[in-house]
């Protein structure tokens, strides 16, 4: 029995070094995922840092031009009265719109004193199916005249 003890050390050592590899490497990964006014509570702590950024498009935020032949875009997210400046370049998502959901993914900047998320990828939410569904809802709920 003696002589299985030093094998089944091993085993497990390795074992342990493996586990705590992945574990070590997927937390050097890890990516936040704030929403605005969450991430604006303590700004200074995400710069430098890529996230995701969630909140809402500010009416009248969006400004699109086209730079070395690719459309770029700044705009701002807003939650809760705490806003922060986007920047992205290329495709937007169909229902990116004032007022639509969007989630920035990117690397939180300070620009001239101002926080920017750097984004490299935007995914816009679309509310519109659900409020059809509900506008259906209240038209079944409505009396019907005979």
């Amino acid at each position: 029995m003696s002589n299985n003890l030093p094998k089944i050390l091993v085993s497990a050592a390795i074992v342990l070094g493996v586990v705590g590899f992945f574990v070590y490497s997927s937390l050097g990964d890890a990516q936040h995922y704030k929403m605005v006014d969450d991430l604006m509570k303590s700004p200074d702590q995400w710069v430098g840092k890529e996230m995701k950024v969630h909140g809402w498009v500010e009416p009248g935020s969006i400004k699109e031009w086209i730079d070395d032949q690719q459309m770029v875009r700044t705009f701002t997210l807003e939650k809760g009265g705490k806003k922060i400046q986007v920047s992205h370049k290329g495709p937007k998502p169909d229902t990116f719109r004032d007022q639509s959901e969007v989630v920035a993914t990117g690397v939180v900047q300070k620009k001239d004193g101002v926080l920017v998320v750097d984004a490299s990828e935007l995914s816009a939410k679309c509310p519109s199916k659900y409020e059809g569904a509900q506008s259906n809802k209240k038209l079944a709920e409505q009396p019907k005249f005979q």
